[in-house]
């Protein structure tokens, strides 16, 4: 047996999603089950976009009972179900880390979603569980970013560098915040067990799951925040799920997934 995958759902199923399910000898894995109904200029009528996010959640909360892992790659609702518990129950999480790499909205929602995981598995509430602010000194992103640094782009170069300079700053204010925020930490209450993966590598048996650090959702500096890819290994096959780096846009995304050749 190699990687068999399956996807569950996806926008072109009429409802917004990348729930992918992924199996080996060894385990099974379901990257982001979540499902949202499509924009307002998506051309079908709003009775026929609630049906098929309805079919949708149906085939995802069918696809989570298979599987023994739950990849969360950030908290927009189409990548993971904020309010269902029971799909988590007796799974390893590995999800976004909330603490840093990460906007308002997305960490609003996970506390949200780390809340209802304490009460429904650990019978707390999350304000005990959650530690001191970390401070922590943060590279500039860009500098990951040589390919995207070195592109020509002609009459834009001016005007690039002043969008740049506007997204440094607003990065420069996002750390100022993670560096004060009360840290929510990995989370094991027996029926549930979380992690926060970027940058690092996990082997279940013969599998080996590798997780890159966090990447922009879309440009440099996008406000729409950060994700991770999932990359699995098997017997020699490899599937990376390369969740929202819509496209890629950024050519060193675009070379990362050159180079691994999956």
């Amino acid at each position: 047996m190699n990687i068999e995958f399956k996807p569950i759902w996806f926008d072109s199923l009429g409802a917004k999603s990348s729930c992918t399910l992924v199996r080996t000898c060894d385990v099974t894995v379901l990257i982001d089950p979540g499902i949202a109904i499509m924009q307002p200029s998506f051309p079908a009528p709003t009775s026929q976009k609630l049906a098929w996010a309805s079919e949708g959640r149906k085939a995802i909360r069918e696809a989570c009972k298979k599987a023994d892992v739950i990849v969360i790659s950030h908290y927009h609702h189409d990548h993971f179900f904020p309010n269902e518990m029971d799909v988590y129950s007796n799974k390893l999480i590995l999800a976004k880390n909330p603490n840093h790499y990460i906007n308002d909205s997305q960490r609003a929602r996970a506390e949200s979603f780390y809340s209802k995981i304490c009460e429904a598995f650990g019978n707390v509430r999350l304000t005990e569980v959650l530690r001191p602010p970390r401070k922590r000194i943060y590279e500039d992103p860009l500098n990951s970013l040589p390919l995207a640094m070195k592109l020509d782009v002609g009459d834009y170069k001016e005007r690039r560098r002043e969008v740049l300079e506007r997204g440094k700053e607003w990065f420069r204010q996002r750390i100022e915040k993670w560096n004060k925020w009360p840290q929510i930490p990995e989370l094991n209450f027996g029926k549930v067990k979380i992690l926060f993966p970027e940058g690092k590598e996990l082997k279940l048996g013969r599998t080996r799951l590798r997780f890159t650090n966090p990447l922009f959702h879309g440009v440099e500096f996008s406000r729409v925040g950060w994700v991770f890819m999932t990359i699995i290994e098997f017997n020699g096959v490899k599937l990376i799920h390369t969740s929202d780096v819509n496209g890629p846009i950024i050519e060193d995304y675009a070379e990362l997934i050159i180079r691994e050749n999956p």
